[in-house]
């Protein structure tokens, strides 16, 4: 068996070795140098290019090495064989403790600290306490909802939404278009864990940002496109939101002259909130091959919308 790996071209010296540990005795070519495409069984891909999926007669399983699925949306066309997302409760772990650290950032506003430092100003002032400080998680997927219940388990009140209803332990879920519009006036934080997609394209925009509550924070870990930045920077000079912290943009590298680097309450990080580790993430995927080499099907599997 023959395995092809393409993690956007980015340490595959390291995902090299993880195969060899945990999926031993199996070759390995890396994208693009595939000489005889018969003989690729398996696909280990990010951000992939479109199309090539199909030149592979013998595939049977494509794993994308993450979460998220807008770049697979994107393919034209798809390959005969089944494609599989990356749930690696570690990411999601990473992914929660970076939202934690920000809820925290706000509810201490630490931010207005760091500022008096600058200045040598002593002066306190009163923080509620976390079951006090109301938190909303936009999707409540595998990441979304981990993150929730992590947010939970730390004394936030947590409320979680989604299209449709769901049940997640310590998570207040509302779901549907009423439950967002009469929950979000009362959070103190809101998280966006949203997918990617065609429907939530540009969701997080001037209308839904008018319901939040006056002086809120915001924290986005899904895709820089799912919100609309020239209306969240709107938000942040009109003071309808506190601060953001902000780890995905419509553009990635961030260019050097948006406005988000230097605005006063922007926090930015470079795409971090949750990295693919390859040694968490080739054991899930080597267990996933061998259900599969037993005629089983694995769990998260792609669907492509419509």
């Amino acid at each position: 068996m023959t395995i092809l790996l393409n993690n956007d071209g980015h340490w595959h010296d390291q995902w090299r070795r993880a195969i060899e540990r945990y999926i031993p005795g199996r070759s390995v070519i890396e994208y693009p140098d595939v000489i005889d495409p018969a003989v690729i069984e398996y696909a280990l891909i990010w951000k992939h290019p479109p199309g090539d999926l199909e030149r592979y007669p013998n595939l049977r399983a494509v794993f994308s090495l993450g979460s998220g699925v807008d770049y697979i949306d994107a393919y034209p066309t798809l390959p005969d064989a089944p494609i599989y997302r990356l749930i690696d409760i570690n990411m999601a772990d990473d992914m929660a403790l970076y939202t934690l650290y920000w809820v925290i950032h706000f509810q201490r506003q630490l931010g207005l600290y760091a500022h008096q430092q600058s200045q040598a100003e002593w002066r306190r002032y009163v923080t509620p306490l976390a079951p006090d400080y109301k938190v909303c998680v936009l999707g409540q997927g595998a990441i979304g909802g981990h993150i929730g219940q992590v947010l939970s388990r730390n004394g936030f009140d947590v409320y979680g939404w989604s299209r449709n209803p769901k049940s997640i332990e310590g998570v207040k879920l509302v779901s549907g278009e009423t439950g967002l519009s009469t929950t979000l006036p009362e959070m103190d934080v809101v998280i966006c864990c949203l997918p990617m997609t065609d429907k939530t394209r540009g969701i997080i925009d001037k209308n839904l940002l008018a319901q939040v509550k006056s002086g809120a924070a915001f924290i986005n870990v899904s895709r820089g496109a799912v919100v609309n930045e020239p209306d969240l920077l709107d938000a942040l000079d009109k003071g309808q939101l506190a601060g953001a912290a902000l780890d995905v943009f419509v553009s990635e590298p961030l260019p050097a002259d948006a406005p988000f680097w230097t605005h006063p309450k922007v926090y930015v990080t470079p795409h971090m909130s949750g990295a693919t580790n390859p040694d968490t993430a080739v054991q899930i995927i080597a267990e996933n091959m061998a259900l599969i080499e037993k005629g089983g099907t694995p769990q998260y599997r792609y669907i492509r919308e419509g």
